[in-house]
């Protein structure tokens, strides 16, 4: 009998390196500092996911996370900066959960479809929570202060986390 590969399952990994670069390319229309961040967060989080490093892939994610942060700071717009956080909460929850697989299954089992179906749940929820939160933020007027801009991607940050457990 063979030995189980324990390590994280490459359709999820592929699906959070996705994430990760659309995080990264709001970063880089946002600041160079967003996108300095954003760059770390790639490359931890890649890193993670090759080692199967959960630590790792949560470090990945808090420099996307601020990424995002440095770009509402930056001055860029709402849509710009929900769409990057959106892809940040993906990279990294889709990233833990193919640790998670990896860790329970291997790599050997066809895990597509658990894969598949988790993704689109935190897309989903994710596509759900971006747009309440948008439509709370044009219902509270123009002209917010940066810092109405950053408690509403946190608060959209708290919702998923929220939804996830």
């Amino acid at each position: 009998m063979s030995e189980i590969t324990r390590k994280p399952a490459l359709l999820s990994v592929s699906l959070s390196l996705v994430g990760a670069g659309v995080c990264l390319v709001a970063a880089a229309l946002s600041s160079s500092t967003a996108l300095a961040a954003a760059a770390v967060g790639v490359v931890v989080l890649a890193v993670g996911l090759v080692i199967g490093g959960r630590r790792a892939v949560t470090a990945g994610g808090v420099a996307l996370f601020a990424a995002i942060l440095f770009g509402g700071i930056a001055g860029s717009g709402p849509e710009l900066l929900l769409v990057g956080l959106l892809a940040a909460v993906f990279a990294w929850d889709v990233g833990e959960n193919a640790i998670g697989i990896g860790e329970q299954l291997g790599r050997e089992t066809n895990t597509t479809r658990a894969e598949l179906v988790h993704a689109a749940s935190t897309l989903s929820v994710g596509i759900v929570a971006t747009v309440l939160g948008y439509g709370a933020y044009q219902a509270a007027g123009g002209g917010q202060p940066v810092t109405a801009l950053v408690f509403l991607l946190l608060g959209v940050v708290a919702l998923v986390a929220a939804l996830r457990d």
